[in-house]
């Protein structure tokens, strides 16, 4: 259920050991402890009021935007961070659902058969994940994740609960995995998730990056340009010894006459275009000789260098560096059908439990059993008869052999890593 913000701070208040009386005019008068008061930074007496209506009397305004809210997270340092809740959900129909699992439970290289349906007490843990995306940017956001603690089933959750109860007796006979693998299980899938959510400020950090490597690329290439251009001159400057020497090479046209001091006025036009074309080749296999020219080559070098460190310093400006941590986690203990399923590939079968979530009204999706991002298709590993999505039904670049990606960290066949599909 919803409650007000003076609500609240007066649960919060009575926990550490306060006293508050609510006034009519809204004015709610708070006794606290000194430790508390020098946390809040008000009196050990005080009044707070939550609207600003702009008053000069002695209440402290304590709404969402005043320093009192904030100081308020200094009496909540470290608790609050797992919770337990009571969902009261309605049962649905078996055979409604029956059909429903058979409908939408598909794989695509094994077979499955539903066993067997019951209602029973399973538990739900509701973990609420802060991302924080770093780059030459900075973006956030909370990313809230439900998980089956009994086959570890992921989604994320955009829904409102205003149907939980306070838990005075927790429920029997509730088959959970250990804690840690939940957690371990919830922040794989929110890694993947939050990915999702942030390919609008990826692409656009991609776009960045190309468009500033490629300035880099037009101005250093006009660098390298004009430094060619120089090497040119210069080795125009001796086109007799230049012409006499590739005479001698293998890749001299014969048809080239020899260029002397009174001939060079008498070069034809095809005669200049074979000659800008064997010193190209020249200063491409940086054969070209003159006074001068083993410097500008000297500084080709260092254009290029500054060039490769000027795009490594945009890679590292755009790198993308994604940090995920826990914030506060409710455990909602319900009610509801599970089915089990008896999957079959090959000679071997296994069975799962599917449950029908109450909390979001629909059938849980089948958990990756690698990523625990929930996606089809899915598959069945020969090994041990995982579930696993396509990206983690890996095909080895090397040998091509399928294999999965919770029974072996690489290739079992070649022994070499293999990259996502």
């Amino acid at each position: 259920m919803n409650r007000t913000l003076p609500e609240v701070i007066a649960d919060i208040l009575t926990h550490n050991d306060g006293i508050v009386d609510h006034k009519e005019d809204g004015i709610m008068e708070a006794l606290t402890p000194s430790d508390v008061s020098n946390a809040l930074g008000i009196p050990e007496f005080a009044r707070l009021r939550f609207s600003y209506d702009g008053t000069s009397d002695e209440s402290i305004y304590a709404s969402y935007d005043s320093d009192f809210f904030t100081s308020v997270a200094k009496l909540l340092n470290g608790k609050g961070k797992l919770s337990i809740a009571r969902y009261e959900s309605s049962i649905p129909n078996v055979k409604k659902l029956s059909k429903t699992i058979s409908e939408k439970i598909k794989f695509n290289n094994a077979t499955f058969r539903l066993e067997k349906a019951e209602p029973k007490n399973v538990s739900y843990l509701l973990c609420y994940f802060k991302y924080v995306a770093l780059s030459d940017e900075r973006q956030e956001g909370i990313m809230p994740i439900l998980i089956n603690e009994q086959n570890l089933s992921t989604s994320s959750f955009k829904h409102d609960i205003t149907e939980l109860n306070e838990v005075t007796e927790e429920l029997k006979d509730i088959e959970r995995c250990e804690i840690g693998k939940v957690f371990q299980s919830a922040y794989s899938a929110c890694a993947c998730m939050a990915k999702e959510n942030l390919k609008g400020f990826i692409n656009s950090l991609e776009r960045r990056l190309n468009r500033d490597i490629r300035r880099v690329y037009e101005y250093y290439e006009t660098l390298k340009d004009e430094t060619r251009k120089a090497i040119k001159k210069k080795a125009l400057a001796n086109v007799p010894d230049n012409l006499n020497s590739l005479k001698e090479g293998q890749n001299y046209n014969s048809n080239i006459p020899s260029v002397n001091s009174k001939q060079a006025l008498e070069i034809t036009d095809q005669s200049l275009a074979e000659r800008d074309n064997l010193i190209e080749k020249q200063i491409q296999d940086r054969t070209t000789k003159g006074n001068g020219i083993d410097k500008l080559f000297n500084k080709l070098d260092a254009i290029e260098t500054e060039r490769k460190w000027k795009v490594q310093d945009l890679v590292a400006k755009y790198a993308l560096n994604v940090q995920i941590e826990p914030v506060s986690a409710i455990r909602i203990e319900t009610q509801s059908i599970l089915s089990w399923i008896n999957i079959k590939r090959r000679l071997f079968s296994r069975l799962f439990p599917v449950c029908f979530n109450p909390i979001i009204r629909q059938i849980d999706a089948l958990p990756c059993e690698s990523c625990f991002r929930p996606q089809k298709p899915y598959y069945i590993c020969d090994d041990k008869l995982h579930i696993i999505c396509t990206n983690c039904f890996m095909v080895c670049n090397n040998c091509k052999k399928q294999y999965c990606k919770v029974c072996y960290d690489m290739c079992p066949k070649c022994r070499k890593e293999s990259v996502d599909n």
